[in-house]
């Protein structure tokens, strides 16, 4: 059940949220933790019965080697390593095995199959989440909390499928105090507001969005420059507005239950290089690999090409933990190369908007090739850059934008100017695009939520945020980081 559908706005949410609120009253605040616990294993659960066998057997590997620490005093680092091992493995055998056959039997000429029989949902998230709980345990800095508080880390419904990669004491510490928990009509209120705005995020702009992007990539060997360009450009903005509306929904719930998550975007489409909107997108993701991988590799201490060789492993990590392909390898890398240079080219000789719009396009060039299905069709979509061509394939990829939403204008043009329906749909791709780079110039979600002053116009607005985005569910669409 996701965020975005009737069952989890009108069942789901207003339950989770009677139960969790009554019990935190009564003063049960482990019996208040547990029905969290246990709601988000149901919630987990309904994608597929079979996801709780795997992440139940990752938990009891992990709290078995807390359990260990704990009568042991101490953190063995062969065991540790073996327990991080473990972990990956799993991750690899469920999301990597097949692209691993595909490359063996490309380069050996073999004909092996693999197929999966399942992709848990989420399973990079807590994958990572996991391996945080065991090597911030082996070196002391969290203790061996007890079995509830640690399932409720891991399962934490809000996080457990799409992020973000939270370090276990920002979650566990905050479960102990129960008047923090305890419900604050204030705190409640700009919960709402953060749910709502990614909640339209996801299903008035992502989605819509995503009509372009579909059609685009299903026609890749066919497209024009200009088409190429859009592709690229309705990507980024696909990508932002699903993955960030998660977020924003993800956040929304946790303050209406008294808790507060990790930022995972801050603006990142305001940086002004490439190095400062990673530090600004999938900030979770970027931590991680920074504290447990690239520090304990030396970070930027130890020269030149140490520096060099840990940012391209970061990437290199990166974009191999987005998708088992050489196209997310080859975007991963691409980041990690521009990186580099703005590490170490810190003169800036562009003014600041000529920089972030630069920042932006490079982006969007670079989502070319991580949406593409393969390494190959991604090739060919960017060489249409490199060689301009123009066969008008334009009007066909805004022709379908064909929206309920504007059903009625539509229908209008079609019956008083049908020559003219193809300019309809042409400026309303404009218009959507248009919008789209516009918002990512104001104020982000949390902003918006932080500052709100319930005026008038602010709920009015948000009203008809949430009502449109109501009507619009029943062409709902997945979380495109669900694959992940």
């Amino acid at each position: 059940m996701v965020f975005n559908s009737f069952g989890f706005i009108f069942i789901f949410l207003p339950l989770l949220l009677a139960g969790w609120n009554l019990l935190l009253k009564l003063g049960h605040r482990r019996l208040a933790i547990l029905f969290i616990t246990l709601m988000s294993a149901v919630l987990y659960g309904i994608f597929n019965w079979k996801y709780l066998v795997i992440i139940g057997i990752s938990m009891a590997v992990t709290y078995l080697f807390s359990y260990i620490i704990e009568k042991r005093k101490k953190a063995p680092k062969m065991l540790t390593a073996l327990v991080v091992i473990f972990h990956v493995a799993v991750l690899g055998y469920f999301k990597y095995t097949g692209f691993l056959v595909d490359n063996i039997n490309a380069i050996f000429k073999t004909d092996y199959t693999f197929t999966a029989f399942l992709l848990p949902v989420g399973i990079s998230f807590y994958t990572f989440s996991q391996i945080a709980f065991v090597i911030d345990r082996s070196k002391g800095e969290i203790p061996h909390y007890d079995f509830l508080s640690y399932a409720f880390y891991v399962l934490f419904f809000p996080k457990i499928m799409q992020g973000p990669i939270a370090f276990p004491s920002e979650i566990i510490e905050q479960t102990h105090d129960i008047k923090k928990l305890s419900f604050d009509p204030d705190r409640f209120a700009r919960g709402i507001i953060l749910f709502i705005i990614g909640l339209s995020k996801k299903v008035l702009m992502a989605d819509t969005i995503a009509l372009i992007v579909t059609y685009t990539y299903s026609q890749a060997y066919y497209l024009d420059t200009l088409c190429v360009i859009v592709a690229g450009i309705a990507t980024a903005l696909n990508i932002y507005f699903d993955f960030s509306g998660y977020c924003d929904m993800a956040d929304g719930i946790s303050q209406m239950l008294g808790f507060t998550l990790p930022q995972n975007f801050n603006s990142p489409f305001k940086a002004a290089s490439v190095q400062e909107l990673w530090q600004r997108w999938h900030m979770t993701l970027s931590r991680f690999l920074t504290k447990y991988v690239y520090f304990p590799l030396g970070g930027s201490r130890r020269g030149v090409v140490r520096t060099v060789f840990n940012i391209l492993l970061i990437f290199f990590i990166s974009g191999l933990w987005h998708g088992a392909g050489w196209n997310y390898v080859v975007w991963g890398l691409l980041n990690g190369i521009l990186v580099i240079f703005d590490h170490f080219h810190k003169k800036k000789i562009l003014p600041k908007k000529i920089r972030q719009v630069l920042t932006f396009l490079f982006f969007s060039f670079s989502v070319i090739i991580f949406q593409a299905p393969d390494l190959v069709t991604g090739g060919v979509m960017v060489k249409k850059l490199a060689f301009f061509t123009f066969p008008g394939f334009l009007y066909r990829t805004a022709a379908n934008l064909s929206l309920s939403e504007t059903y009625v204008l539509e229908e209008a043009v079609q019956l008083f100017a049908p020559n003219m329906l193809n300019i309809f749909f042409f400026v309303l791709m404009i218009v959507i695009l248009a919008f789209s780079l516009f918002l990512m110039t104001r104020k982000n979600a949390r902003e918006i939520a932080q500052e709100s002053t319930f005026k008038t116009s602010q709920i009015v607005v948000l009203a008809v945020l949430a009502v449109l985005s109501i009507l619009s569910l029943s062409n709902v669409q997945t979380f495109i980081y669900f694959t992940f």
